[in-house]
């Protein structure tokens, strides 16, 4: 199982943008830090019910006390400052239950410390959805843009110059 730690003061928009990112690309949930945000929690969970997949979004005050919690899980925390992702990719597969910690900050010297992994997707400012993205892109080696959502209500199917949606029929949805 892949978790998303969201340390931090994020907006709605951004950690919307981490929160369909992850899912999106197959990680179970986002856990974020800043403040309580229903407004994000009911956005998500009305994203679950029509496309489909068991994804939730919830909320931790303290972060520091989470990841001690968390101790069958590897820590990896995404950092531009980290080692190198393409030198570390075969090793990150080894684990089944992952903690991927996001941060607002440009370092957390806390993570940098205490985390099992400082994983640099770029040397370069980037932000969080995009590091998510690509540690999941090299996490599933490529399989994640193929995933299928259980009970989706609605599927896109791809197409050149069209948007396609089709309604899906199934038990749980008829």
């Amino acid at each position: 199982m892949i978790t998303i730690l969201v340390v931090g003061k994020n907006s709605y928009e951004r950690n919307l943008d981490i929160a369909l990112t992850a899912r999106a690309f197959g990680a179970a949930e986002v856990v974020y830090t800043s403040e309580k945000d229903p407004k994000l929690v009911k956005h998500i969970k009305s994203i679950v019910n029509k496309w489909g997949g068991t994804f939730s979004v919830d909320f931790v005050k303290n972060w520091k006390k989470y990841i001690k919690e968390k101790r069958n899980y590897k820590t990896f925390y995404l950092t531009m400052y980290g080692k190198a992702l393409d030198s570390t990719h075969s090793l990150i597969r080894d684990y089944k239950n992952i903690l991927l910690v996001v941060s607002s900050a440009d370092v957390n010297t806390y993570l940098m410390k205490n985390a099992d992994f400082n994983i640099s997707v770029t040397t370069q400012p980037h932000c969080e959805a995009s590091a998510i993205a690509i540690f999941l892109h090299y996490f599933y080696e490529g399989r994640e843009l193929a995933i299928h959502f259980e009970n989706a209500k609605y599927k896109v199917v791809p197409s050149e110059r069209n948007v396609k949606v089709e309604h899906v029929k199934n038990k749980s949805n008829k």
